[in-house]
């Protein structure tokens, strides 16, 4: 996990539970984060949980929200990892989910 990425241990929990039967979760993280391993994909959960919000269907939202729970989403919102959302989703997933007032668009730090 990279230093800037904010761990969440009730989310890593969720996902490390849903391991055994993680075929749904591996494949929405083989279309969504090509560049690496979906195993690697789900090793880093809020990241994957951040991608599924900005680049996934409302079935891979619906599928990641039946794995890890409703809290899922919210909990990426309250500590996303830099470098994920674009103005538009993190917009768009703020009002979805009900949580005002929508804070700055997070930055990554170079």
């Amino acid at each position: 996990m990279m230093e800037s990425e904010t761990r969440n241990p009730k989310l890593e929990e969720s996902l490390k539970a849903e391991r055994d039967s993680d075929a749904p979760l591996l494949a929405i993280a083989a279309k969504l984060c090509w560049w690496e391993p979906p195993e690697q994909v789900l090793g880093h959960c809020h990241r994957f949980v951040a991608q599924v919000m900005v680049l996934g269907n409302w079935e891979d939202v619906q599928t990641v929200r039946a794995a890890l729970g409703e809290e899922a989403l919210p909990a990426v919102l309250r500590s996303p990892p830099p470098g994920v959302f674009d103005g538009a989703s993190w917009t768009y997933w703020h009002h979805a989910l009900d949580i005002h007032p929508i804070p700055p668009l997070p930055r990554r730090h170079l």
